[in-house]
């Protein structure tokens, strides 16, 4: 969004409150979180902050295997 500014005007949210959401302490409205989301949705689908050359990122929500079989 290009600030913590712009980004409370973005979501209609309180300096302070933001502030406090992002360093734990407390937490946002649903509403205010899912528009959080759908920023971040947003951006990844413009393909935003990545480099031209970098590879797409993996979609894969799963976990990695960690496990050892012997």
């Amino acid at each position: 969004m290009g600030g913590h500014l712009r980004l409370c005007r973005h979501l209609k949210v309180p300096s302070t409150d933001l502030a406090d959401w992002i360093n734990g302490k407390g937490t946002p409205p649903l509403a205010i979180f899912l528009k959080a989301v759908d920023l971040v949705l947003d951006e990844a689908a413009s393909g935003g902050g990545s480099d031209p050359g970098d590879p797409p990122a993996s979609r894969d929500a799963s976990a990695p295997d960690t496990s050892t079989q012997y």
